[in-house]
């Protein structure tokens, strides 16, 4: 079962300006922290500067954004907001699996979709074939590319190195039907780990 606690924040900002990251400037995370559990997470260093612990506390203690679709649209509609890319699923999941109770991930993408505002979203997530539809209609006005994290399709390593997550081959039959619909996917297959999936 899902032992995580839920601490439900009110954010001031939604759109975050992402600081050395070469292929976006713009990132969007309803949730901090992630119950997907995967040992090698880098955002894991994030949850240390809210003196949450890096181990359990990042897999276990889920910041939630309850405002956040809101808070975006104000953004998305003031007129500094130049419509650049915005990329989601860079520090957390948004569609780890509290998102099926508190449907954060689909208000946000339901705002970008109505300002037609270009999308970049990663997950490890089966869920997000829910929101198939709001994505197709954010397509039809926007650039936007859905892509997985496929870091094996070995199902004992991928119990080992990312406990909370769904099987490597359920992930890419999930992105085929977002390729059939017409949306540009992606697969990202880091990170290797040498003797695990360095094959």
């Amino acid at each position: 079962g899902d032992d995580a606690t839920y601490q439900e924040i009110r954010c001031r900002s939604a759109l975050n300006r992402a600081h050395g990251m070469p292929f976006f400037k713009w990132t969007l995370n309803p949730y901090r922290g992630c119950t997907h559990g995967c040992h090698y997470c880098f955002a894991r260093a994030y949850h240390a500067y809210l003196d949450l612990g890096i181990g359990e506390d990042f897999s276990s203690r889920i910041v939630v954004k309850t405002n956040i679709p809101g808070v975006l649209r104000r953004e998305l509609a003031s007129p500094r907001w130049r419509g650049e890319t915005v990329a989601m699923g860079t520090a957390t999941d948004p569609y780890q699996p509290c998102e099926g109770r508190y449907r954060l991930t689909r208000g946000v993408l339901d705002a970008l979709a109505d300002f037609g505002n270009p999308l970049s979203i990663l997950t490890k997530s089966t869920l997000v074939l829910r929101d198939l539809d709001v994505l197709q209609r954010l397509g039809t006005t926007a650039s936007l590319t859905v892509s997985m994290s496929v870091g094996t399709l070995d199902d004992s390593v991928r119990r080992v190195v990312e406990p909370g997550t769904p099987p490597g081959r359920k992930r890419l039959e999930v992105l085929a039907r977002f390729a059939e619909a017409g949306i540009r996917t992606g697969v990202l297959v880091a990170p290797i780990l040498p003797g695990l999936t360095d094959d």
